[in-house]
């Protein structure tokens, strides 16, 4: 669902504009676009959710089945708008102890709703300025298969990751609302952006981002990127402004010494009787900053052997920082909030098109958990009712994809990501439900491409 107003209004004056510089013949349609995906996952051990036993439920299984269609049209030769729709038919989960869970759920949604123009371009591969508005998908580390892709993916304050979906194999890509100036000219890509959060809090805050990356002989890619979270929010809820419990306060004694107003967890409450007079005094914010650096070497492509596909022995890394600044009580710590995600695509001598390997290292010692930001307007850490903080430092995924026939693809994943249920009301819950080692799944899809 389009949820974000500043989006459309920025699709309309595209389309707009891309009428008056079509041909006078009218806009050319390039062939339908469909898929379709039929996925199975059986979670093998998961905490539903933080008031869980730790010991987690042994197992559930679930399958979905979506289409996606997508419609190009060409206005010009600088001049195209997108189309893209997809329907999504899924169950609930957990299935024990819930009374909702029994039966399916559907979902029907655009997929993709914008417009691209090309400036100074010199053929397909090469443009001065691609400037695309609307809403549109967006991935910018093509290797990542499940992990990483974290400029996109996270929270700065609280510090949080996601991964996955509705869909969970081979997901590492978001959907953004806004405007992107595209760079790309010889082995140099650079994506300059202003988008609208709208998939979680605050909602209709706007972000600044800007991403590059050199590609040197089709071999070594570098890249890096930073992003100004929220930098602008009219609701003031980035800002901190309208924190329901008042969690977002804290104070700073004469003696350095940092206590918060209303305590969660085990953090320490001021008391005025212990603690004497107040120096100074502050809330936190959901606005942030983010750095990311991503690397990657083809050593396949090095050694020249037919036994090797196209991506075989790809090394590929990438590691953020989710808020460079350090703030009181709760994100004192940089190394707190970094993460590394490193993958390899391994030889099976062309049996697959691809056999990945991806592990995911964070330190964050609080859970990976928003419902603070979500119910209670917070950039606070949610408090761990079980403990589990340290469970999830290091996250796996084991990827599999075969072409069996032209159009026809079967894929496999085995992980212990940050998968999170959608519950039965279509929203996704807040927390992870794999906050322990022993927690893991496997899923299995057959996609058919037209």
């Amino acid at each position: 669902m389009i949820r974000s107003s500043y989006a459309a209004m920025a699709m309309l004056a595209m389309a707009g504009c891309a009428t008056v510089l079509a041909e006078e013949s009218g806009p050319k349609l390039s062939p339908l676009k469909v898929y379709a995906n039929w996925e199975a996952t059986e979670i093998e051990n998961f905490v539903p959710d933080p008031t869980s036993t730790m010991s987690g439920y042994p197992r559930e299984i679930s399958n979905s089945s979506s289409i996606w269609l997508l419609q190009e049209a060409r206005l010009s030769d600088n001049a195209r708008v997108f189309l893209g729709v997809g329907g999504l038919y899924f169950f609930i989960l957990p299935s024990k102890s819930n009374q909702y869970s029994i039966g399916q759920r559907s979902a029907f949604a655009f997929t993709d709703l914008h417009g691209e123009f090309d400036f100074w371009k010199q053929d397909d591969d090469n443009h001065g300025l691609r400037l695309k508005a609307g809403v549109f998908p967006f991935k910018y580390n093509e290797n990542a298969k499940n992990l990483g892709e974290y400029l996109f993916r996270t929270y700065s304050y609280p510090t949080i990751i996601y991964t996955g979906g509705l869909t969970r194999i081979n997901s590492a890509g978001v959907q953004l609302g806004g405007v992107d100036a595209n760079t790309k000219l010889g082995g140099i890509n650079n994506d300059l952006m202003v988008t609208v959060q709208t998939d979680r809090t605050p909602s209709a805050a706007m972000s600044f981002t800007d991403i590059a990356s050199y590609t040197l002989g089709g071999i070594f890619t570098v890249g890096a990127g930073w992003q100004a979270e929220n930098f602008y929010d009219p609701s003031k809820i980035a800002d901190g402004k309208y924190d329901v419990k008042e969690f977002n306060k804290y104070y700073v004694l004469k003696n350095g010494t940092k206590r918060v107003k209303v305590g969660q967890g085990s953090m320490p409450v001021y008391d005025s009787t212990v603690d004497g007079a107040i120096a100074d005094s502050g809330s936190l914010t959901f606005k942030g900053q983010k750095v990311m650096f991503q690397a990657a070497l083809d050593f396949g492509k090095l050694i020249h052997s037919s036994l090797l596909s196209d991506k075989d022995l790809r090394i590929y890394f990438e590691g953020a920082i989710l808020g460079l600044e350090n703030r009181p009580i709760y994100y004192e710590k940089r190394a707190d909030r970094t993460v590394y995600a490193f993958g390899i695509n391994l030889p099976t001598f062309r049996l697959l098109d691809v056999l990945s390997a991806e592990m995911e290292y964070s330190k964050n010692p609080f859970p990976n958990d928003a419902s603070n930001a979500t119910l209670n307007l917070s950039p606070t850490p949610s408090p761990s009712s079980s403990g589990a903080v340290n469970g999830d430092n290091v996250k796996w995924t084991v990827y599999a994809s075969k072409t069996v026939l032209p159009g026809f693809t079967v894929t496999g994943q085995v992980a212990n990501d940050h998968m999170r249920l959608v519950d039965y009301f279509g929203h996704t819950n807040d927390s992870d439900v794999m906050p322990k080692k022993a927690n893991w799944y496997w899923s299995v899809a057959l996609g058919y491409a037209i």
